[in-house]
């Protein structure tokens, strides 16, 4: 198993424990013999997700999506209005309108390039100290204060995935 050492940690007794097994039929590891289960780092849940991979699948570029967070942004509405505005455009009506929002999901993405490197750094940072304890708590018993950082962070990771949707 590649990643964390432990699949669940109790923050609330410091039980750490690893899910060691893993049921598959034969047929399956015939057809996938490369295999790999990795251990993710835990986010929402005191469990770690089980990832298992079998090949390598590239399925192009994302599709574009709306997050409902991005209306309570700074720019958001501004960058909305002013791409709706200034859009200039000439076809039928149907064509038109699908010309207008190509044009503003185009300035949407271009708002989001400015502003989510810097969210991201932050999440990276945070999740990081979050790891960092977690990883910490495998090797040693934490102190008081490393249990309480560690619940605040985690509690704070859980309102924040709510609000911040990845791009």
């Amino acid at each position: 198993m590649d990643g964390n050492k432990f699949t669940y940690f109790c923050s609330g007794e410091l039980k750490l424990s690893k899910l060691d097994r893993i049921l598959l039929c034969s047929n399956f590891t015939d057809a996938f013999p490369s295999s790999i289960v990795t251990a993710l780092p835990r986010e929402n849940s005191d469990h770690c997700p089980v990832l298992l991979t079998t090949e390598v699948v590239e399925f192009g570029p994302p599709p574009f999506k709306l997050f409902n967070s991005w209306f309570q942004k700074d720019g958001f509405n501004e960058t909305v209005t002013q791409a709706w505005l200034e859009f200039r455009g000439y076809g039928t009506p149907d064509s038109y309108l699908a010309a207008k929002l190509k044009h503003l999901k185009n300035e949407i993405k271009a708002w989001r390039r400015l502003d989510y490197p810097k969210e991201l750094s932050d999440l990276k940072k945070f999740k990081d100290r979050l790891q960092e304890l977690d990883l910490s708590a495998e090797s040693r018993v934490l102190s008081d204060d490393e249990i309480s950082e560690r619940r605040n962070l985690f509690q704070k990771n859980l309102r924040r995935k709510k609000i911040m949707p990845k791009t």
